[in-house]
């Protein structure tokens, strides 16, 4: 069965700092047509880091689209030319003020892909024992959280951890040091 999509003509309706939205015009298998909506970012990095002493490091932050604080892991968009792993270490140096010691890829997840070609690079952090000072964008305001795995594992289970990529690298995580991978 043919399953793929032919692109007729794109038209970008909105270009913003984060993002840009496209509205394409596609064709389906047998000639039908139809709209999509697709949604442009760079892609993130996205990190669970791990201090010597076992425990996790995550942040809260207020997040505007859903009205309410949320707990996360660490996480921020690709900069122009900049690869995941530096990302990566970037973005838990200035979250969180902790120091990337070892890093480990995990995988890539594209968490929606019906409207947004978006990648985020999932990763494990071992980090330095305490943080230096955070250096968040001028535009975050989040706040470091240290847990410990039957933490985290609480905070979902109650509903209180429910940000996608940090679930799903959660459960990726569990999974690989389960087996006895870890960097």
């Amino acid at each position: 069965m043919e399953l793929s999509e032919r692109a007729l003509g794109v038209t970008r309706v909105f270009e913003g700092r984060a993002l840009t939205i496209d509205v394409v015009e596609v064709e389906l298998p047998g000639g039908r047509r139809s709209v999509r909506e697709i949604v442009r970012h760079r892609g993130a990095a996205v990190v669970l880091g791990q201090r010597p002493d076992g425990l996790y490091v995550l942040v809260r932050q207020y997040r505007c689209a859903v009205g309410g604080v949320l707990l996360e892991v660490v996480a921020g968009g690709l900069e122009e030319g900049e690869s995941p792993e530096d990302c990566a270490r970037r973005e838990m140096e200035e979250e969180s003020g902790y120091r990337v010691d070892a890093l480990e890829r995990l995988g890539v997840i594209v968490p929606v892909p019906g409207y947004s070609e978006e990648r985020l690079h999932l990763y494990y952090a071992r980090v330095s024992a305490s943080p230096a000072e955070q250096r968040p964008d001028f535009d975050e305001n989040l706040e470091p959280v240290v847990m410990s795995a039957e933490q985290i594992d609480a905070a979902i289970d109650a509903g209180e951890l429910v940000d996608g990529k940090s679930v799903a690298l959660w459960l990726l995580w569990r999974r690989k040091a389960g087996a006895g991978r870890a960097c």
